[in-house]
Formats: C-alpha cells, structure tokens, sequence
C-alpha cells in the first residue's frame, strides 16, 4: 500500500485510515474489485461514499456531480494507463529476467496506488452534504450510482455499507 502523504488528524487522514481499515480486509478487497471489473465501480470514490457516511454525511448532488467528473477524467486519464500496463506486465516475453520483471511490475502497481491516493487526497476537498444519520453511507452510494450510472446488485452495495460499518465498529 501506498504510504499516507496527509498530515495525521486532517480529513485526508482520516479517510485514508477509514479507506484502509474498509479496503483492507480480503472481504472487501475482493468485493471492491469484483465490481470494479465487473461493473465500472470506482473504488477511492466509493470509498469516499462511506466514508462521508461514516461521518453521518449525505453528500450534496453537486457535491457528487463534482466527485463523479473529477474521478472519471482522473481514472480516464491517469489510473487506467498505469492499470493496463500492470494487468499486461504479467505477459512479459520470456527472455527477460523473471525477477526483474516482477519488481518493475510491482513499481508500477505502486504508482497505479498512489495515483489513487491523489484522487482520495482531492474528493475530501469536494466534501459538501447534509446531516444525514445512520443510513448515509448507503444513500451515498445509492446517489453515485444513479448519477454514474451504475447498476451493482443491491446485495453488494448492502455489504459495502456493512463493511464500512464493521471497520468502524472495530476502531471503537
């Protein structure tokens, strides 16, 4: 993982922490990623929907327009390249030193998440909404795949919620 680049304490902070704790743990590492491939989830933004949630805050639509326009011209432009590139690296021609060829694809792995971080460091500045109570998480999510759109099982986003609550749950 890539190492925090926020001063401890500031909201970009917190929400890595929060990101880590969510993201972490294979349950959500394999949820997350299953539907980023299979349905065009992105994942610091999703992150970022319950993790306002977890503050008990409802984002705003233009708050989420906002975060939606950005994380898309920013994974358009910067995480997909490095994404292709990684997924691709694993069929290297085969006269190039196996080792060698790994660490570079784990350099590049690395720059893919740190590219990511960016993207996580600029949606907290985008943080607008209401108060909204216990169920904030999942109406944020409910609002970035109506406007995205996307369309993930509702099941999904039920257990995304839930392990954001469960993160939470085990920092108290």
């Amino acid at each position: 993982m890539v190492e925090p680049t926020a001063q401890p304490g500031t909201d970009a902070d917190r929400f890595w922490q929060f990101a880590l704790a969510v993201y972490l743990p294979q349950e959500g590492r394999a949820l997350f990623l299953r539907l980023q491939d299979e349905g065009g989830l992105d994942v610091p933004l999703a992150l970022f929907c319950l993790w306002c949630g977890a503050e008990t805050l409802c984002l705003s639509e233009p708050a989420m327009r906002q975060a939606i326009a950005f994380s898309a011209a920013w994974r358009r432009e910067r995480v997909e390249p490095l994404r292709a590139l990684r997924r691709t690296w694993k069929q290297v021609p085969g006269s190039l030193p196996a080792h060698l060829s790994e660490a570079a694809r784990q350099r590049v792995a690395q720059a893919e998440q740190a590219v990511e971080r960016l993207q996580m460091d600029h949606l907290v500045t985008l943080r607008e909404g209401v108060s909204g109570g216990l169920g904030a998480a999942a109406d944020n999510l409910a609002l970035y795949c109506q406007l995205a759109p996307l369309s993930p099982d509702r099941g999904d986003l039920a257990r995304l919620a839930h392990l954001s609550a469960t993160a939470i749950a085990r920092d108290q």
